[in-house]
């Protein structure tokens, strides 16, 4: 994105046709602002530290967003329990399989350097990285799938196992964790209006079994506005994993054939914010991709999820947004964490700082 609006071709949803929408005309141009990197001084309270190259905040220079509100800001706002008066970080929703801006930056990407990747983000399985793969990228073939997938690495977890890829698909299920719905006060807590049962959102571990399914989802979040004018809504994210063989009918998980780390691309770190100094040097792993030595075993009753592409979608602040989950070394200037979202699962969150005063 540039700080100048242009007129750009944005798919209302996946698998339909690319169409001009002057409302994500106006939303790209609202945001247009929010490209170039942030001044500090919106954390400014009682002093002038945050004038001086943002004092000793982390992530000094990163783009900016909206202030968090409440006792803990910036990349400290809370990950849930939001006090009354103030806010809580959760996922973006545009960081999901197929949506508008996601195959916007896979089409940019394939245009620019004469590729044919899809997008996305997730979970990579790996306990041999510096810090989890967190901010890695990686390039997947998988059973089924027209195209490979090249994704990034923004989150951790202890149910996530080796070779295995745990990607965010509408509604992909919330795991361990859950703030999608079924909060004391949606919009607040959680993102979106509802209760969190099998009756609409499907099972803990992989969300609805069947595409039929998805339609028993709520189509917003609580705040819809960002969600509506971009032309995304949950229930085409969740038919669209199924759509693309991302899924499969039955709550069945494709088989990775291989993978591999490469460099992210500029278009997903624009859309993640996370950024790392120790990128390969091509976007394909080429005689360094790992090869599946058999499928996954999930659909056949095993345990393991080595060589899966599971899914997964449970609105949270991932552990990238964390500072204590990644290493500065490893990290290029002003992109050292993920940039989550308000509970409209749009907004971007300002993370240059953690509290007032640039002192943290």
């Amino acid at each position: 994105m540039h700080s100048k609006l242009a007129l750009i071709l944005v798919p209302v949803a996946c698998g339909q046709d690319l169409f001009l929408a002057k409302k994500q005309q106006i939303l790209l141009s609202v945001n247009a602002s929010e490209v170039e990197p942030g001044s500090c001084t919106v954390y400014d309270k009682s002093s002038s530290n945050c004038n001086a190259n943002c004092g000793a905040c982390f992530n000094a220079g990163a783009r900016s967003g909206v202030l968090c509100k409440g006792t803990s800001t910036g990349y400290y706002c809370p990950p849930d329990s939001p006090p009354a008066d103030g806010d809580m970080a959760f996922a973006c929703m545009d960081w999901t399989f197929g949506s508008a801006a996601m195959k916007r930056a896979s089409r940019s990407f394939n245009k620019r350097v004469g590729d044919n990747v899809a997008f996305g983000v997730g979970t990579y399985g790996t306990a041999k990285d510096a810090q989890r793969g967190l901010g890695a990228c990686y390039r997947l073939k998988v059973s089924g799938m027209k195209n490979d997938l090249l994704l990034q690495s923004i989150n951790t977890g202890s149910d996530v196992t080796g070779n295995q890829f745990d990607m965010q698909i509408g509604d992909g299920g919330a795991g361990l964790f859950n703030t999608c719905a079924g909060g004391a006060t949606p919009g607040h807590d959680t993102m979106y209006p509802g209760t969190y049962d099998t009756s609409n959102w499907g099972r803990q571990y992989g969300g609805v079994d069947n595409k039929d399914q998805c339609k028993n989802l709520p189509e917003y979040p609580m705040k819809d506005g960002p969600m509506k004018a971009v032309g995304d809504d949950l229930i085409t994210l969740c038919e669209c994993g199924f759509d693309n063989g991302a899924r499969m009918e039955g709550g069945g998980n494709p088989s990775i054939l291989s993978l591999g780390r490469v460099k992210c691309p500029d278009e997903l770190v624009e859309m993640t914010q996370i950024h790392r100094n120790d990128d390969p040097s091509s976007y394909s792993c080429g005689d360094d991709c790992m090869k599946a030595d058999h499928d996954c075993q999930l659909n056949h009753g095993g345990t393991s999820a080595e060589w899966c592409l599971t899914r997964m979608m449970d609105c949270r602040k991932p552990s990238g947004a964390f500072k204590d989950n990644v290493k500065a070394d490893l990290m290029v200037d002003s992109h050292r964490l993920v940039q989550p979202c308000t509970s409209d699962g749009y907004t971007r969150i300002d993370v240059q700082c953690g509290c007032s005063d640039c002192y943290c």
